[in-house]
């Protein structure tokens, strides 16, 4: 029962994570997929959310921590506004998604401690 706990958690943490992503690419699916003109363009905003979602659940980013790297993505991008749009709502949405995340991870490291799981 521990270690179902400890797994639903986990499997929370994964859910925070992708979960603001994944809604947005629902929400604004008919213009990531659904538009015949400019497919290119429009379709390359959607494999940027998949492969966001893709390196946070494989947790392939080197760096210290994935807060960080969306927080730098996040005020670049909004520098850079008129060239690169999408990338500031994309990059905050991962950022939530990480803050989300590193909350959970605290939660399962005392529940790992409290039950004495490795």
């Amino acid at each position: 029962m521990k270690r179902f706990k400890i797994f639903c958690l986990y499997l929370m943490s994964i859910l925070v994570s992708i979960g603001p992503l994944f809604t947005y690419l629902m929400v604004n699916r008919d213009r990531y997929f659904c538009t015949k003109h400019d497919a290119i363009k429009l379709f390359s905003g959607g494999l940027i959310i998949l492969l966001m979602i893709v390196l946070k659940t494989l947790k392939k980013l080197k760096i210290p921590t994935g807060v960080s790297f969306f927080g730098i993505i996040c005020i670049l991008s909004y520098l850079l506004a008129p060239v690169i749009q999408d990338l500031t709502v994309l990059s905050f949405l991962a950022l939530m998604g990480e803050i989300g995340d590193s909350i959970i991870q605290l939660i399962i490291k005392s529940k790992k401690r409290k039950y004495s799981i490795p």
